[in-house]
């Protein structure tokens, strides 16, 4: 019998309280997504200027955001989308971090993501799209949300500013429309705001 997925919210809320108790660490905004990578799971955190030429990585997939080799303990993330957006990358390192917790134990070694499978505001899955992978990649992108943006600091942090969605951005280090989608789901902000 094959081993449950833990519910994504949950896990990234265990792994961050888990990193505030081991290394008393704050529970203010930013989350340190790296740190966490990096101390408390062993992590490298590198950047490839074209993923898909490193060993294990698929080369006819087209272009790569990122990638967790779980095996040497890698999360590769594209460099053109890092020099773009810092809230990518780290969206990016969290989704990586979201595999490695929920889908690696009985899963590949590796996992790979296309720019659309790391979505920070969309998580409609594509019609036709093989269900596995693609609720696997929801998943990844569930847990991304809730490690970056957790909801308790969220709402603190939203009500502290008056819920002025780009200074709640910059303080947790994510896109608008990432916060923006946040403060949807948590019911923090009217449907058309």
């Amino acid at each position: 019998m094959a081993a449950q997925t833990p519910e994504p919210a949950a896990a990234a809320r265990a792994l961050l309280r888990d990193f505030e108790e081991r290394y008393d660490a704050s529970d203010a905004p930013p989350v340190p997504v790296e740190r966490i990578a990096r101390s408390l799971l062993g992590l490298f955190v590198d950047e490839a200027d074209d993923i898909r030429a490193l060993p294990g990585a698929p080369a006819d997939q087209g272009r790569l955001s990122g990638m967790l080799d779980a095996e040497e303990m890698v999360v590769w993330i594209d460099r053109e989308e890092t020099r773009r957006s810092a809230g990518r990358r780290r969206f990016t390192i969290a989704h990586e971090i979201g595999h490695l917790i929920l889908h690696v134990p009985g899963s590949p070694e590796v996992f790979y993501d296309l720019p659309a499978d790391i979505k920070e505001i969309d998580d409609d899955p594509p019609a036709g799209e093989p269900p596995e992978p693609r609720r696997r990649e929801r998943e990844a992108n569930v847990f991304a949300r809730e490690l970056l943006m957790p909801e308790t600091l969220v709402e603190e942090q939203a009500h502290a500013t008056g819920f002025n969605l780009p200074a709640l951005a910059d303080r947790f280090q994510v896109s608008v429309p990432a916060m923006r989608l946040r403060l949807r789901l948590l019911k923090l902000l009217p449907p058309m705001a």
